[in-house]
């Protein structure tokens, strides 16, 4: 049975074997990275897990176009004026591409976005996954209307910004 839970600094190890197992190298986030954005945005990130075995991640964070992060941006702060929940790695591991992990993780992201009181998600897809986004419900969008072109740039020439806006 699937469940989900807050993922702690204790799980770093396992959420790096995760990327590695899913990720092409220069997408791979040094632990430094996923620590900073553990500490502080911690409520909002998540792990799927599967008979205790973790098998997916989701790292959420709160954010206003301003403090979006870069890829590998070893610094994350939390902001006052966030306006959005901003996807920053969905990864679940090949041998659990079927579970519906992925899936269970990103509905959880919207109730959580709700509760927040956002009523938008963000992210940059990598690796040619904006038609598993689309699937989600989130459009791309033109970096330049959130001056993000910098920083969607991090993400590599296929970094694609996308936006889910969420129904009332």
């Amino acid at each position: 049975m699937l469940h989900i839970r807050t993922a702690t600094l204790h799980d770093l190890p396992l959420i790096s074997s995760i990327q590695a197992a899913c990720y092409a190298a220069e997408f791979i986030e040094d632990d430094i990275a996923f620590a900073s954005k553990l500490q502080q945005a911690a409520p909002t990130c998540w792990l799927a897990c599967v008979d205790q075995q973790v098998v997916a991640y989701l790292i959420c964070l709160p954010v206003s176009p301003a403090t979006f992060p870069q890829l590998n941006a070893t610094e994350f702060c939390l902001t006052p004026d966030a306006n959005m929940l901003y996807l920053h790695d969905l990864a679940v591991h090949p041998d659990y591409r079927t579970s519906g992990a992925g899936r269970q993780l990103v509905q959880h992201a919207k109730v959580q976005a709700r509760q927040m009181g956002f009523n938008t998600l963000s992210l940059i897809a990598v690796q040619d996954s904006s038609s598993y986004w689309q699937k989600h419900g989130f459009e791309v969008i033109d970096p330049a209307s959130l001056n993000l072109q910098h920083k969607v740039a991090s993400f590599g020439q296929d970094g694609c910004l996308m936006q889910h806006v969420l129904d009332d």
